[in-house]
């Protein structure tokens, strides 16, 4: 009767006990470190705004880590304090450093060989 009672407490105990936060990718404290140290005059900016240019340092160094990770990794890594006063700006690098390419211009679409409108139209 006694191991069937300590067997249903350590079951309660597991299911009730706090379980890491579910992270994908494989964060590290020197990308933390790398992210908060280049971004920290975004990510620690009282005012609104400021988002870094694509760029600048920050998000050279944001795409690095992305290539490794994802920003909710670095934002799991923060403690319950910074998730809440920073998590969000975090979260947002990966947007706003997100490289893209521009469209083509439009002199490069006016030297193809075919006509744009075909004749006959």
């Amino acid at each position: 009767m006694m191991l069937r009672k300590v067997a249903v407490l350590l079951l309660v105990l597991a299911i009730i006990s706090p379980h890491p936060p579910k992270v994908s990718g494989n964060c590290t404290l020197e990308h933390k470190r790398v992210i908060t140290v280049f971004c920290s005059s975004y990510i620690y900016s009282p005012k609104p705004g400021g988002a870094p240019e694509t760029w600048s340092r920050c998000c050279r160094k944001v795409r690095e880590v992305m290539a490794v990770t994802n920003m909710e990794c670095i934002v799991q890594l923060l403690s319950p304090k910074d998730q809440k006063l920073y998590g969000k700006r975090i979260r947002d690098l990966e947007l706003v450093c997100a490289a893209y390419s521009p469209p083509p211009s439009h002199r490069v679409m006016a030297q193809r060989d075919e006509p744009v409108i075909p004749d006959g139209v």
